[in-house]
């Protein structure tokens, strides 16, 4: 919690600042210290500080640590402290599996460059595995039946493949969807009408949405 001031008791004396947290442990003088150390310490040089601002930062440290550990405590007892690290877990890897998605997003464009959506089949377990590549109109440009071109080498190996070997898209939307990234429909002026139900969910990537 930052430092809160309260209005002066009267006209022209300067405000009264209450301190909380572990600011409330130091002197005014000792807080402008900590202060200057700090700035010293990330723009000058680390070496150039005084014993004095040495001291000042280990009790801080030592104040932080401390402090820390009682709210790690408090957080053990909570009766519902199990639930609340699990609801944060959840947040976390939506918010990875959000990014994790663009990246693979990225990636079929690279392979697809003549592509509007990537059209999944879904499989008698519910699972998804790349079908085709389609343009906005239906026009199907790659059939994953069919070998894809060569990953440059430095995207292949930022998906940690050796560039001779065919990455496992398949493996990869499987791990999305199970991390709970959902597929959107397939626009009916992308399908091929002759196959594709007009009415049926299609789950597809966008290769043209920006996210």
């Amino acid at each position: 919690m930052p430092p809160q001031s309260t209005r002066p008791t009267h006209p022209g004396a300067a405000p009264i600042v209450e301190l909380s947290g572990i600011s409330a442990s130091f002197t005014p003088l000792e807080l402008e210290g900590l202060v200057r150390t700090a700035a010293e310490a990330v723009f000058g040089d680390p070496d150039d500080l005084s014993t004095r601002q040495h001291e000042l930062a280990a009790r801080a440290r030592a104040l932080m640590a401390e402090e820390a550990e009682e709210t790690a405590d408090a957080d053990e007892q909570s009766p519902t402290a199990g639930y609340s690290r699990m609801l944060a877990l959840q947040e976390w890897l939506r918010v990875e599996a959000e990014a994790a998605a663009e990246e693979f997003t990225t990636l079929l464009r690279v392979l697809l460059p003549r592509a509007a959506y990537v059209v999944l089949q879904v499989r008698g377990n519910d699972t998804f595995m790349l079908d085709r590549a389609v343009t906005a109109h239906g026009t199907t440009v790659h059939d994953f039946d069919d070998p894809l071109p060569a990953l440059p080498e430095d995207l292949a190996r930022a998906w940690g493949k050796d560039p001779r070997f065919e990455l496992n898209l398949d493996h990869i939307v499987g791990e999305l969807q199970a991390a709970g990234i959902t597929f959107g429909d397939l626009p009916e002026t992308a399908r091929d009408l002759d196959v594709d139900n007009r009415h049926e969910y299609l789950p597809s990537i966008d290769l043209a949405a920006v996210a």
